[in-house]
């Protein structure tokens, strides 16, 4: 098979979306098949700015895939970012035989719905040009890439639910797929010492749908009762005088921002690390919740999404509803006073990465999807 993979984020591996896609399409590989990457290097005018902007990536895509068809090298997939998977998946009768899958990492129009719901804060509701152009150009393509398409990669259960009641697909359109880790990530977990602990550890974006406002209270709170106590924020994505903003004045002492490449100067970094804390509102499944299980860490996150699908409460880490201060600061506090359960949890998260969400596991799905599509 031939392959293309069109998401339009930079081709050096160092976000979790370019780093997910590569990693499960080098196992796609290495069974004999080819992968071609169209990414935002590709098509440099997509990056411009103007109302246009949103439009020229997926149209670059679709010229892409009709000129392979015309050289005779056609593709047999075309795996296309669901932002962008509009024109390539209502024009795909031009394409020849080209099957047209579209990867979802948090369906759109759910994340645009749980921004505008009463539940969130000022703060997550979009700004009014927002709500005027976001829904006409990035959302309107969303859709229509998903009603169109011939098979959707999803990475939570609530995504493939709301895609099928939304969009009426069958539940046979849809794969639920899982990101992974290099097993770097697990290379010193058996050597974890859990009887001790004095730090906190976030990984990812900056973001307010990260939860980051929970967490700032929250360690106010832990950092009264726990002296010794420090946060650790990993690759934010953002000016470290930015995220330090965030805390109040006397606590910054007591961060350490750290940016760190993939693989070895992250997995260096959550070895560390004593308990890892994601207080998302809305994910896929997160990469960095797969490199924390990995490797060992007791995890603290979020009942949402893709998470809820990995964690269970109490055996392989501890839930919380999300933007609950008082939740999520009881539960990094029942780690921290109790050394026997961040080594339950921790353990126990360790043996599930290993045996479920190796880059050779959670490729099978994709590639018997594609070997089905083409038959």
């Amino acid at each position: 098979m031939r392959i293309l993979v069109a998401h339009n984020v930079g081709r050096s591996r160092n976000g979790g979306m370019s780093r997910i896609m590569g990693s499960i399409h080098d196992e796609v590989d290495l069974a004999g098949h080819t992968t071609e990457y169209f990414c935002a290097e590709d098509s440099p005018e997509s990056n411009s700015r103007g109302s246009w902007a949103r439009f020229r990536y997926p149209m670059a895509v679709l010229r892409h895939v009709q000129q392979a068809q015309a050289l005779g090298t056609p593709f047999d997939i075309v795996n296309v970012h669901e932002p962008s998977a509009a024109a390539v998946s209502m024009l795909r009768g031009s394409t020849g035989k080209s099957k047209v899958v579209v990867t979802s990492h948090g369906v759109e129009e759910r994340g645009w719905e749980s921004r505008l719901d009463k539940e969130a804060t000022p703060e997550e509701r979009p700004p009014l040009r927002s709500r005027i152009i976001y829904p006409t150009s990035v959302l309107w393509q969303a859709r229509m890439g998903l009603r169109n398409c011939d098979h959707i990669f999803c990475l939570n259960e609530e995504d493939k639910q709301f895609i099928e009641r939304r969009y009426k697909r069958n539940s046979s359109d849809i794969t639920r797929i899982f990101p992974a880790a290099d097993p770097i990530y697990g290379s010193k977990a058996a050597d974890r010492d859990y009887g001790h602990c004095d730090s906190i550890l976030f990984a990812g974006s900056w973001l307010i749908r990260k939860g980051i406002r929970i967490l700032v209270s929250a360690f106010e709170v832990l950092a009264d009762s726990h002296p010794h106590l420090k946060m650790i924020i990993l690759n934010p994505g953002q000016p470290e005088s930015n995220v330090l903003a965030d805390f109040p004045e006397h606590l910054r002492s007591r961060l350490e921002v750290v940016r760190a490449g993939p693989d070895d100067g992250t997995a260096a970094v959550l070895e560390r690390s004593g308990i890892f804390v994601l207080p998302s509102f809305f994910e896929g499944t997160p990469l960095t919740l797969m490199e924390a299980m990995w490797s060992g860490l007791p995890v603290v996150t979020t009942a949402v999404c893709g998470i809820k699908d990995v964690i269970e409460d109490g055996r392989n880490g501890l839930l919380v509803p999300p933007r609950s201060v008082e939740e999520l600061t009881q539960a990094i506090q029942k780690l921290l006073k109790q050394p026997e359960l961040r080594q339950q949890v921790g353990k126990a998260a360790h043996h599930d990465a290993l045996i479920r969400y190796s880059w050779r596991k959670v490729a099978e799905p994709v590639l018997e999807t594609y070997e089905r599509l083409v038959k």
